[in-house]
């Protein structure tokens, strides 16, 4: 009996939902090892230190290589959980599927960019406030002035940042629609239907932060990518305050 009630439950998730994708395809092990290349892609693309100082100014983009790491990991889960809900690999799952791993491989370099220098200007200006002078410190901030963005560049970037976001979740977005039209074949019951539109609803609000974003600058200019970057703050307001709106609606509505 403890032994049937361990399996049922590893086979339901939290919310109700039964997988249906327990054992991994090759899809879905192409796709993971893919996504480890993208984060070994966040390392060997750095140049290798050549001296102490060369390696602890290197230490100063660590905090950009954190923000891309979970950044992937992240949309990591999004992917292993819709592979483990609903098994899914038919033909339009494999068309997505691929335009989403090279999305993810387009992505991995404007991605690391972008946080190695926010990261490195982040950590550094904290060191300089605290009084620090190092050696480091001055490589650190001359790499920086070295990149010289321009408010030009600065618009490009974000646009880039926030047009690669947007399309890996219209991608997830897609692949969810596409597993509501199977939900006869799937046998999905009511309440996995509405988990499904749920998770179609979140990927949709994840899109309008990215499109939010991108019309900043767009309508601003460059000088603006500090908010643009800023209306991602939105999404861990706006997703547990809607998922939570779900929630009580499921409930109400017994499902």
């Amino acid at each position: 009996m403890a032994k049937k009630f361990f399996v049922e439950r590893d086979q339901i998730s939290s919310d109700g939902f039964r997988y249906r994708g327990l054992n991994s395809s090759r899809l879905e092990n192409l796709t993971d090892a893919v996504f480890g290349f993208s984060i070994t892609l966040l390392v060997i693309s750095s140049q290798v230190p050549t001296t102490y100082i060369e390696l602890q100014a290197s230490m100063y983009s660590f905090i950009g290589f954190i923000f891309c790491t979970m950044l992937l990991l992240g949309l990591w889960n999004n992917h292993s959980n819709f592979f483990l809900y609903y098994g899914l690999q038919d033909k339009t799952t494999k068309v997505l599927n691929a335009l989403f791993i090279f999305m993810l491989l387009f992505y991995i370099y404007p991605l690391k960019y972008l946080f190695s220098y926010i990261g490195t200007a982040i950590y550094a200006t904290i060191k300089r406030s605290l009084g620090d002078s190092s050696e480091a410190l001055k490589v650190a901030w001359d790499n920086l002035n070295a990149a010289g963005l321009t408010v030009l560049q600065w618009k490009d970037l974000t646009i880039r940042f926030g047009l690669g976001l947007l399309l890996i979740y219209l991608i997830l977005v897609l692949m969810h629609i596409n597993a509501n039209k199977k939900a006869n074949e799937l046998k999905l019951s009511t309440k996995e239907r509405y988990i499904t539109k749920t998770f179609i609803h979140e990927y949709l609000l994840l899109m309008l932060v990215c499109v939010l974003s991108i019309s900043i600058v767009l309508i601003f200019g460059g000088r603006a990518a500090g908010y643009a970057g800023m209306a991602y703050i939105f999404i861990p307001i706006i997703l547990p305050l809607y998922r939570r709106y779900r929630i009580r609606k499921m409930l109400k509505l017994e499902l």
